[in-house]
């Protein structure tokens, strides 16, 4: 196994002593050479986001200057998602601690990936309410819709994330929005997308 390979499992696998182990006689221009490159199409810092390793994200970041924007392809059910940046994985895998440190080393919470998915329709997605908040609270955008023109707001709704959906009405989202792409079978704008939502799942009609 080559060191570039190495250097990418043990930030994936989050063997935060084997990687330092890896680096330990190599020069800033190697290390920043080694954790740029990508394996499978993605960076060691993408891969530990993905995972949830919190101490691997730190260190990456603080002791190897990570680049923090950098997209690449990561596996979601099945499906490989590119050009994601590594808080949408995070965002997307439910890792909360994970998305606060990467905030609070400036990553950028409207950054998309190849299809335009920002890491709170990732979140949405997958029903991970505080890691919505948390996004919100730090200035995600409602509106911002994938290249189908999917909201997060429609996408909350069409998973059946009652809680989700309550709290982007709450915070504004927009009601009227309407997709590129139809959800089911028949053109829908957003407010029909609620409604079906409620009677599928059985929810309570939500008021102002």
């Amino acid at each position: 196994m080559d060191l570039k390979t190495a250097v990418f499992n043990a930030a994936r696998d989050g063997k935060l002593r084997l990687l330092t182990k890896l680096l330990a006689s190599k020069s800033k221009e190697e290390i920043s050479s080694l954790i740029s490159e990508k394996t499978n199409g993605a960076t060691p810092l993408l891969m530990a986001a993905r995972y949830g390793h919190l101490d691997m994200v730190e260190f990456l970041l603080e002791q190897c200057s990570a680049s923090i924007e950098v997209g690449g392809s990561v596996n979601f059910d099945g499906e490989t998602i590119e050009g994601a940046p590594p808080l949408w994985a995070a965002s997307a895998a439910g890792h909360l601690k994970v998305v606060q440190s990467l905030l609070n080393h400036g990553a950028s919470v409207n950054n998309t990936t190849l299809t335009n998915s920002t890491p709170l329709r990732a979140a949405c997605f997958d029903g991970h309410l505080e890691i919505v908040k948390y996004l919100v609270e730090h200035k995600a955008d409602l509106e911002v819709s994938n290249r189908h023109g999917h909201t997060c707001l429609m996408i909350s709704c069409y998973k059946g994330h009652k809680e989700i959906a309550q709290y982007l009405l709450e915070k504004g989202a927009d009601v009227n929005r309407k997709s590129v792409k139809v959800i089911w079978n028949q053109t829908r704008n957003i407010s029909e997308v609620i409604l079906h939502c409620m009677i599928v799942q059985n929810l309570e009609v939500w008021t102002s």
